[in-house]
């Protein structure tokens, strides 16, 4: 799935409304925040970062380095921005792909993808761009709820399956790649943790 189909975008500022407040706030965010292992002068990029959730958790943690929350959607980049405090000076909302990242090559120290994997037009692309971006030890965490049982994401397509996904982050050229679950109040994700050697 990707967030264009032939008549435009399917993330309209309508669309994003609802995944705002249907989804915004998935528990998902706060549990990959909590298991990066983030420290305070971290800097941090969240590729696909919808409403921005996973941004202000991180926000708490790092305080003497930078976030990036990237979307490719202009509705949810306004949101996000709207639903960010004034006070929190050091999260920037930019509109932008994963497949074509407007940042630096080794600028960060983590980039995170939170449900927003299967939602890339080009996987391959992006995880090529994210160790571009990464500074040599620096930490990737993707994650993407559980459903259908053991399915990641929508459960449809090559990375349906955790393995799968597995497998692609190490053939894109990261290392120590591992798998993780986390259960919170009946919702599962799967949480891959890799390096940039």
């Amino acid at each position: 799935m990707n967030h264009e189909n032939e008549s435009g975008p399917i993330w309209d500022e309508k669309n994003a409304k609802w995944y705002a407040e249907k989804y915004g706030d998935h528990i998902s965010n706060p549990i990959t925040i909590r298991n990066a292992n983030l420290n305070k002068d971290d800097h941090l990029l969240d590729i696909g970062c919808g409403t921005g959730t996973a941004c202000r958790e991180a926000a708490k943690i790092i305080t003497h380095g930078t976030i990036i929350g990237m979307d490719p959607t202009p509705a949810m980049i306004l949101i996000a921005k709207e639903q960010t405090s004034n006070a929190i000076h050091n999260i920037e909302f930019v509109r932008g792909s994963a497949e074509d990242l407007p940042i630096e090559s080794n600028a960060k120290t983590i980039c995170t993808a939170i449900n927003s994997l299967h939602h890339w037009n080009d996987y391959q692309k992006g995880l090529a761009e994210i160790l571009r971006v990464l500074k040599p030890q620096g930490r990737l965490i993707v994650s993407d709820e559980i459903v259908f049982g053991n399915s990641c994401g929508h459960g449809e397509g090559a990375l349906a399956n955790p393995t799968n996904v597995s497998d692609e982050i190490e053939k894109a050229g990261f290392s120590n790649v591992k798998l993780e679950t986390y259960e919170e109040n009946g919702d599962e994700i799967y949480l891959f943790r890799a390096e940039k050697l």
